[in-house]
């Protein structure tokens, strides 16, 4: 647990940008794409780490969410937590596309301006939580709410669509291409809506792993289109992670906006 809270201080101290590219919240699976004929498990680290897919502390598992091709819900095996990773299995009993869903607890983050210089400060609440230890004079009180959603979906034989459909209820990020089929050298496409509607520019990142034993990112900066929708081609072979923040403001009186940051993990197939 402290080490979760040591990093979630860490990270919500940070604008949703800025955040989203110091420590990503990803799931990485063994397997991606399996073809077995019979009954397969796979094995995912769970993290909160600077480097792409090299677990800095674990992260807590309470709110996974998975589900089977059909869209029932699913139960974990073998949940662990570790000392710089989480981890946990899942059975692909059935063929077809299966999703894992962690959804963190909502947290608050204010800030707000001081002194000659605009410093920016910034304490874990809301401003009425805080109200006591803002002081008199201080400009700019802001209150965000941080949403944080890491996902990814794993393919056992022939791909299935039913988990790709979009219920047209708040955020979403969907793949239009399918995941099982995101191939090097070929147009990759996301699409990112609100309220069934299309999501036009908001910001998103995407990055190959490896990023641990290299001096670059080697990141792509992208925005959705008037169609809510990412393209990107992937250059190499492996799993990467796509990045979506947004931010917007909100209808609570307690808040002042909020911002939802989507972590999906996939894996780019040689042609």
């Amino acid at each position: 647990m402290k080490h979760l809270i040591r990093y979630a201080c860490a990270v919500l101290a940070l604008t949703a940008a800025s955040w989203a590219q110091a420590h990503p919240v990803w799931m990485l699976p063994s397997e991606f794409n399996v073809s077995s004929d019979e009954p397969w498990w796979i094995t995912v680290d769970a993290s909160v780490s600077h480097s792409v897919f090299h677990p800095d502390g674990p992260i807590g598992l309470d709110t996974l969410r998975l589900f089977n091709p059909k869209g029932e819900r699913l139960p974990s095996a073998s949940v662990s937590r570790g000392q710089r990773r989480s981890v946990f299995d899942l059975q692909l009993g059935e063929q077809g596309t299966y999703l894992a869903e962690l959804r963190l607890p909502t947290r608050h983050v204010t800030t707000y301006q001081q002194g000659a210089r605009n410093t920016v400060r910034r304490m874990l609440g809301t401003r009425q939580e805080l109200q006591s230890q803002i002081p008199a004079g201080a400009r700019e009180v802001k209150t965000t709410a941080y949403n944080i959603v890491s996902r990814f979906y794993v393919t056992r034989k022939a791909p299935t669509r039913a988990l790709l459909t979009p219920t047209g209820q708040g955020l979403e990020l969907l793949p239009v291409t399918h995941p099982a089929d995101i191939v090097v050298g070929e147009a990759a496409v996301f699409r990112l809506t609100r309220d069934g509607k299309p999501l036009a520019g908001a910001e998103a990142e995407l990055v190959p792993h490896g990023t641990y034993y290299r001096n670059e990112r080697r990141q792509t900066v992208l925005k959705t289109d008037a169609a809510g929708e990412i393209r990107f081609v992937p250059t190499q072979m492996g799993p990467y992670l796509l990045t979506v923040s947004v931010e917007t403001t909100s209808t609570n009186p307690l808040i002042d906006a909020e911002s939802a940051l989507f972590y999906l993990s996939f894996e780019a197939q040689g042609q």
